[in-house]
């Protein structure tokens, strides 16, 4: 993924970060330095690959102009796994986070 020594040069973004500059990233005109520090940071950490990922298919199903319609058991399940996750912090340096919608 990286030229040889390229990776090491690279530097280490915490999960705070990450999501800080996750609309930068996502931009089609961002700039490689933040590009190459959030691919090595979500090659690594599952719960920043899981929130990009996610973040990226919302931004395609927008695009797309579709109403995509859940069916109301997995709609249900959706918001409860949502709800735990921001319960628990899903994050392994969730202590620097922001609190989640329910933990106000």
């Amino acid at each position: 993924m990286y030229p040889a020594g390229e990776r090491a040069s690279v530097r280490k973004l915490s999960c705070q970060e990450v999501l800080d500059h996750l609309s930068e990233y996502l931009d089609d005109e961002a700039k490689a330095e933040l590009v190459s520090q959030v691919d090595l940071h979500i090659g690594h950490c599952r719960h920043c690959r899981v929130e990009v990922d996610t973040l990226k298919h919302t931004i395609f199903i927008f695009r797309e102009n579709e109403r995509v319609f859940l069916p109301q058991p997995l709609s249900d399940r959706l918001q409860a796994a949502l709800e735990q996750a921001y319960r628990e912090g899903g994050c392994p340096d969730s202590a620097n986070r922001d609190p989640g919608p329910t933990e106000a």
